[in-house]
């Protein structure tokens, strides 16, 4: 006898879908949509329009919010507010838009890190979905949408994001400990789960908070995704005649060139955090994150364009293939080795291509792109750490050149802000290729 169940449990949603195994539903309202993404093996397809997410939550909804939470071991839990819980669901999406009032952080719960659209089920396809947030700006620390089970897929997501506060001043005035305001971020596409594919998604943030960002997650792929922020001259920030940054003096945490802890004129700053990010654990069983893939994936004027940091276990090496950052305050910020990179470029219009910091065994080649800047720009690339392979070169096409160094033995500033000293760091055992026409200044701090 045919038991469906346990060919839900053996094969995953694509390939379900592919043998007429999955039941086909059509939705029009988000409440038969969360009521079938609890279960299991369904192809569900909703009729395009929009939806509101204020509309979907009704108060006895809101007050549910939050109560399975285990709190007991303090610091901020997964808070889920809508959760696809099923597996190996296909989800035909497209032309459907989430719409998410932020007026509804309100009345959410004041804990944990609140994330929209939970999927914690595994062997899911999301096709085509768009969240759009509307409403004040206004955040509570949380994002749009996170992968939290295996084996997840999107396809053609899209995520329109505003609502942290403060916004307009990046992280000058702090995040977390020590911050010298109160920050509510609001970040974009979390990956959890091992084992999950991004391919055509799209985050356009208008917070402050991550893009796409990875967390304890073991062969993750993004392919073809696209990572947008906003930028702001920290002249223009200086005119601000009210709001945080203008009651506080305009102090930073960070300090700048001439010793003090101010915002500094002359720069450029990106209001969202980076594009591309992957930490070095995290996720549901915070685990060491494993090798991610990022294949033909673009940031434009995000914080970092991919701050990336090398797989935490075992030989493997996280990849980028063809992928540009254009406009962000560093193109690239490699960490602790083990990242190999091809057909890579970024410019240096509000900051450096590259910082490479500390580890050893990384392999780099990336191509400057992009004229000169109006803005403070202080190296090319700095590069410290072991045993790392870094060629850099630019296409004559590009035009001329703004000079700027290549700093060999040198770290990132601290916590990567512009305005803060460039100090000297070991290296060792470098092999660099400079194919850029520009100088190298090597500290005391290298060795062969």
């Amino acid at each position: 006898m045919f038991n469906k169940k346990a060919m839900v449990t053996l094969i995953g949603a694509g390939l379900l879908l592919q043998l007429g195994f999955a039941d086909a539903h059509s939705v029009s309202s988000l409440d038969e949509l969360m009521k079938l993404a609890a279960q299991d093996g369904n192809e569900i397809t909703m009729k395009p329009g929009t939806y509101s997410a204020k509309e979907y939550l009704t108060p006895q909804r809101l007050a549910a919010v939050g109560k399975d939470v285990d709190r007991s071991k303090g610091g901020r839990p997964p808070v889920p507010v809508l959760t696809f819980g099923g597996n190996n669901n296909v989800y035909n999406l497209d032309g459907v838009t989430l719409e998410v009032d932020t007026s509804i952080y309100d009345h959410l719960p004041q804990f944990g890190y609140h994330r929209l659209l939970f999927v914690s089920g595994r062997g899911n396809l999301i096709k085509g979905l768009t969240i759009r947030y509307v409403g004040p700006q206004q955040g509570m620390n949380g994002n749009a949408l996170t992968l939290w089970g295996d084996d997840n897929t999107l396809e053609g997501v899209r995520l329109f994001m505003h609502g942290s506060s403060p916004f307009g001043y990046g992280d000058l005035l702090g995040k977390g400990g020590g911050a010298l305001v109160k920050l509510k971020k609001q970040s974009g596409l979390m990956i959890g789960g091992d084992h999950c594919t991004l391919k055509r998604c799209k985050v356009i943030s208008r917070a402050f908070g991550h893009c796409f960002y990875v967390q304890g997650a073991r062969n993750t792929v993004l392919e073809d995704c696209y990572a947008e922020g906003i930028t702001r001259a920290t002249s223009d920030m200086l005119r601000d005649a009210q709001g945080p940054a203008f009651e506080v003096g305009f102090k930073s945490v960070y300090e700048n060139r001439d010793g003090r802890f101010a915002f500094t004129p002359g720069y450029r700053k990106c209001l969202t955090e980076d594009g591309f990010r992957t930490y070095s654990e995290g996720g549901p069983r915070k685990q060491k994150t494993g090798k991610t893939t990022l294949i033909n994936c673009t940031a434009v004027n995000t914080r970092a364009g991919f701050e990336i940091i090398g797989p935490g276990e075992g030989d493997e090496m996280t990849e980028l293939h063809g992928c540009t950052a254009l406009g962000c305050e560093r193109a690239y910020l490699l960490i602790f080795g083990k990242i190999k990179t091809r057909d890579c470029r970024g410019d240096t219009v509000h900051g450096p291509l590259l910082y490479l910091w500390r580890g050893s065994n990384a392999d780099v080649e990336l191509e400057w792109a992009g004229a000169g800047s109006d803005y403070a720009v202080h190296a090319l690339a700095t590069i410290c750490g072991s045993n790392h392979r870094v060629k850099l070169t630019r296409w004559e096409a590009e035009g001329p050149a703004p000079r700027l160094p290549i700093l060999l033995g040198y770290g990132m500033p601290m916590h990567a802000e512009m305005s803060t000293p460039i100090l000297a760091e070991m290296a060792s055992g470098i092999a660099l290729i400079n194919e850029t026409g520009m100088p190298v200044i090597q500290s005391d701090l290298v060795k062969e």
